[in-house]
């Protein structure tokens, strides 16, 4: 089933069943591997996007619950947020 996503302020065409976790849609189908897969059951924080600005676990999200909304990765953090990201991740040693 052919359906588009809005990632990182760009639409992309994915042919995925609307069950697919988003996780599996980003790093198998668009080959954005950034984001994680960690748990597999939104425990661990690994695959963390955000959909409309609120942090979402990828891993247990259907393609279906994303919409028209705007998923953002870890690619698409800009500015403060990537550096207090780096930051952060660099002081634990990530």
């Amino acid at each position: 089933m052919s359906t588009t996503i809005k990632i990182n302020d760009k639409t992309h065409a994915v042919d995925a069943t609307p069950e697919t976790p988003l996780l599996w849609v980003l790093r198998g189908d668009l080959k954005m591997t950034a984001t994680k897969f960690g748990c597999g059951m939104a425990l661990c924080g690994a695959c963390t996007v955000h959909i409309d600005g609120v942090p979402s676990r990828s891993c247990v999200t259907p393609l279906s619950a994303v919409g028209d909304r705007l998923v953002t990765t870890i690619d698409g953090l800009q500015g403060q947020e990537i550096t207090a990201l780096r930051a952060a991740w660099t002081a634990v040693d990530v």
